[in-house]
This record gives structure tokens, sequence and C-alpha cells, in this order.
């Protein structure tokens, strides 16, 4: 009754993608059948991007991600396990991070298991 209000979508760092968003800054992440909304957390912004211009989204550990798109298999997580959502989009790739908990939900995205929609049109 007097509980805190449960926030939508998966609660994720920003690592790289988005100029106007520092790297580690706080982040939801809400995909449906149509849009990508990303919201920063104070101050609140909100960036959106169309489903159908998302060519992929891949989760994996931190060493395979620097690996791939940094050229080296450094870890920054001072003994924090990190896990990567990788998005590549028709004009570049946004990353975000999360630790072990929010792998799964990551692994959800990769393979498009959305919310199911509010309301079904026949």
């Amino acid at each position: 009754m007097f509980g805190k209000k449960k926030e939508s979508g998966l609660a994720v760092q920003h690592y790289e993608g988005i100029e106007q968003f520092a790297k580690d800054y706080p982040c939801r992440l809400e995909l449906d059948a149509d849009m990508l909304t990303i919201t920063r957390i104070k101050p609140e912004t909100t960036v959106t991007l169309p489903r159908n211009r998302i060519q992929s989204i891949s989760a994996m550990e931190e060493s395979q991600f620097m690996q791939k798109y940094h050229g080296n298999a450094a870890s920054t997580g001072k003994g924090i396990k990190k896990y990567f959502l990788v998005i590549h989009y028709d004009k570049g790739m946004l990353a975000f991070w999360g630790t072990a908990k929010k792998y799964g939900q990551f692994v959800k995205m990769q393979f498009g298991q959305t919310a199911a929609p509010s309301h079904i049109s026949l």
C-alpha cells in the first residue's frame, strides 16, 4: 500500500553509444514490440529507437565484449563480474552493462522475448 513504486524496465549502466550519457550512468531499458526506450535517471532523459531499426542484440561477458569491441580482454569490474548487452542498429551501436543478476534478462532481450502486448487486434 505504501511501498515504493516499482519502476518498469531493466536497470542497467550505460557504457557507450549515446554521447549525451556519461559512461557508467544508470538508466532503464524497455523493449516492446515496437520500440526500445532508454531512460536516463536524474536528470531524466528519454531516448527511443524503433524496433525495426535494431539489427541485432547480443548478451556477453565483459571479457568477450572488451576483446571484440576494444581489442583486449581487460576487466574494468574491480572484482565485480560484468555482463554486457550490445544493441546494433542502422546507425551504430549501444552498449550497457549489468551484474550477473541482469544477465538472464539480457539473454531474454537477445532472443526477442518481450512483454506481452496490452492490446491485440485480430
